[in-house]
């Protein structure tokens, strides 16, 4: 405790944030060194070199590995973290067209296409199947595939399907080549090759030290360039035999129907994302993770499309399983706004699984020139509160010069007017960081991700992808609900559940983090068999299900009887709709925080994060409304002495509780926007005093009498 304490009021480096540091123009040794003193001067604790538009040094050329290497000598006197950066601009994957530049159409992205046509294609090449088919509405009535070198006809109504492999063409943004074929594990192993192993060469020596870690920036399975008139969907090479593999049939018998509708399209679909994005897993994190952790360098960074739930899929078949293979698991939070729960619950929620202290955001992006303080804590506490703890500032620019000063505002760095301030944010966030990431956090609800639900529904297309991504919002407007009952949670993905999912102890188990209840979110179609095996093994120990109806009727895309044994089991408890979901969890297992208003009811604006460590508790509290403060009665779990420490200032005091069932209970005001930290020691004597709120009439009269703000 008493190093927490001093580190709560002086926080070391590592805990503030580390801008990305655009460098955008012909770079200088003499001014990097000279900014990287700024930050530090200015309160930042590292910074990510990252390649820029307007980049003027030859990227991976001799004068950008000088600077890289002097940069990060600098860095190393200074104490501070140099992170490295693995791709020119983004995304991460090419090596700014170096990887597909030196494997040919190998390494370069793909896609398999769709045609139809009334006449046999006379070209041939990149042809994968044939089929003849009857389509009405978008949907196949029927269809059946011809060998390669068919000649056969067409019946009344028919009309044939050509699919295609087709090779991405080039772009000026990756230099004039192709983005890299991520499903590709050789593609990959170049890349690695290509910019890990460079910097290995170069100040490999680093690694662990100043160089904490590398960021990879939204690689994906889907930017490619084909023909804008037709459908496309993910491919390499390899996929086809992988898919026998995995799923024990021909993928192309199925392929029609991962872009068309019709009987067989959901298992299609399924089957086809499922393996995809399992593919992409071991292409792509897993092998650059298990690099990183063989020289002592953290993973880190961010992937496509984290909060809509279509184009996620498109991007990557599945989010969570990457994270598992990131030493850092990392978000990109754009604008400033607080809606994207799923971007930040998808990943804190490995991050505990798998017991990764860190979780970082790159942050603030796309906020504008008039970007403020407040906005700046309002963005950061919401983000925090569910789990984040560093902050990657979104941009730190090298120089303002042309258009750079376009590249995404706002700034982080010496060129803003209100810098010389920067150091009051940098202390907040580090004091709240260092408190967040001393112990664990305390969840005892999993609720399940319904990703496989999203596989199901996803063919190409426009209209299919916002289908899925509609799904994905209304996941996010019942995970806001969840949180609103002040029971905390995390995701379950089903992949990571299925190998590394147990029930011991009365808790289902997922990785390092126990779980007294289930929670499956409305209109979850389909689950995996291994998920439901959990579930029953769970029910037998003891535990707790709560299904919010429409309830799962199949498992993996085939109706099944075992599920409606499910939920017939006295264990689960089945609600109609979100509103029964607080009584529901209630029932289920004791509550450990209670955050009242003087209505009595639960306070939805202000969400909350427990953390356990040595016997003791802490509680980061924000009120997620910028607008309007509120009076509020705790109830919060742990006995003894109760202290409010200030992230402001750092500095610490008790506070006078009611000691109730296991419960410390009290009332405090929120002012907009407003947060705040309490620590729990119950070695140490309880503070005496009042324990509740002047009532609000009272308080307003003052606040005018002495022209203060309260709160």
């Amino acid at each position: 405790m008493k190093k927490l304490r001093q580190e709560f009021l002086n926080p070391p480096l590592p805990l503030r944030g580390a801008p990305f540091w655009s460098w955008n123009d012909e770079l200088k040794v003499e001014e990097l060194a000279r900014q990287l003193r700024d930050m530090k001067a200015h309160g930042m604790g590292g910074f990510f070199m990252h390649s820029r538009e307007g980049l003027e040094t030859e990227y991976m050329g001799p004068e950008w590995l000088k600077c890289v290497r002097e940069t990060v000598h600098a860095a190393a006197e200074e104490g501070m973290g140099a992170w490295l950066y693995d791709e020119d601009r983004w995304p991460s994957g090419a090596a700014g067209g170096l990887v597909p530049a030196r494997g040919g159409d190998a390494f370069r992205a793909k896609v398999i296409t769709i045609e139809e046509c009334d006449a046999l294609p006379k070209e041939k090449e990149g042809v994968l199947a044939i089929f003849t088919a009857v389509i009405k509405d978008k949907a196949i009535m029927s269809a059946q595939r011809l060998p390669l070198d068919s000649t056969a006809g067409l019946d009344t109504g028919e009309t044939f399907l050509i699919l295609r492999r087709e090779v991405s063409g080039p772009s000026e943004w990756f230099n004039d080549d192709a983005y890299s074929d991520n499903l590709n594990p050789d593609a990959v192993a170049a890349f690695l090759d290509i910019t890990y192993e460079a910097y290995r060469k170069e100040v490999g020596d680093e690694f662990g030290k100043a160089i904490p870690g590398i960021f990879t920036d939204e690689p994906n399975i889907t930017t490619s360039r084909w023909r804008a008139d037709l459908l496309a969907l993910p491919w390499t090479d390899g996929l086809v035999a992988y898919f026998q593999e995995r799923r024990g049939y021909d993928l192309l018998d199925v392929m029609p129907w991962v872009f068309y509708d019709g009987k067989g399209a959901a298992k299609a679909r399924h089957d086809y994302w499922r393996t995809v994005g399992q593919r992409y897993v071991e292409a792509y994190s897993q092998q650059l993770g298990e690099w990183c952790d063989k020289y002592g360098l953290a993973f880190t960074g961010h992937y496509l499309y984290e909060n809509e739930l279509g184009r996620a899929i498109l991007a990557n078949g599945a989010l969570m399983p990457h994270y598992r293979y990131q030493h850092v698991p990392g978000i990109d939070m754009l604008t400033e706004q607080t809606h994207e729960y799923l971007t930040i619950k998808q990943c804190t929620s490995v991050a505990h699984q798998f017991n990764r202290q860190r979780v970082l955001s790159e942050t603030y992006g796309c906020s504008s020139w008039e970007f403020t303080f407040e906005g700046q804590k309002w963005v950061g506490d919401w983000q925090y509160v569910l789990g984040v703890n560093l902050r990657c500032q979104h941009l730190a620019l090298y120089t303002l010069r042309g258009c750079r000063k376009r590249d995404y505002p706002p700034a982080f760095n010496y060129n803003t007017t209100w810098w010389k301030y920067n150091g009051v944010v940098e202390d907040y966030f580090a004091r709240v960081g260092r408190v967040l990431t001393e112990g664990q956090p305390v969840r005892d609800v999993l609720l399940l991700h319904p990703v496989t639900t999203g596989w199901s529904m996803l063919g190409a297309g426009e209209a299919s992808a916002h289908q899925v991504d509609a799904y994905g919002e209304n996941l996010n407007t019942f995970v806001r609900a969840l949180l609103a009952t002040h029971y905390d949670f995390d995701f379950g993905d089903e992949q990571i559940m299925a190998t590394d999912g147990t029930v011991k102890d009365e808790a289902l188990w997922v990785g390092q983090a126990p779980y007294r209840v289930v929670v499956i979110p409305p209109d979850t179609r389909t689950l995996l068999s291994t998920t439901v095996d959990l579930l029953e093994a769970f029910l037998k120990a003891g535990g707790s299900v709560i299904a919010v109806e429409p309830l799962p009727t199949m498992i993996e895309t085939e109706p099944s009887e075992r599920l409606a044994a499910l939920f017939a089991h006295a264990g689960v408890t089945v609600v109609p709709d979100k509103a029964g979901l607080q009584a529901a969890l209630e029932a289920a297992v004791p509550r450990r925080v209670s955050l009242r208003n003087m209505q009595g009811q639960e306070a939805t604006s202000l969400l909350y994060m427990q953390r356990a460590f040595d016997n003791k508790f802490a509680y980061f509290v924000v009120n997620t409304d910028r607008h309007n403060g509120y009076d509020v009665d705790l109830a919060i779990e742990g006995g003894g002495r109760l202290e409010e420490w200030d992230p402001m200032t750092g500095e610490t005091r008790g506070l006078p509780a009611r000691e109730e069932q296991g419960r410390l209970c009290f009332s405090a005001n929120w002012g907009p926007a407003g947060s705040r930290i309490y620590v729990i020691d119950p070695s140490a004597d309880a503070v005496a005093g009042e324990t509740e709120l002047e009532p609000m009439d009272l308080r307003a009269l003052r606040r005018v009498a002495d022209a203060t703000l309260i709160g």
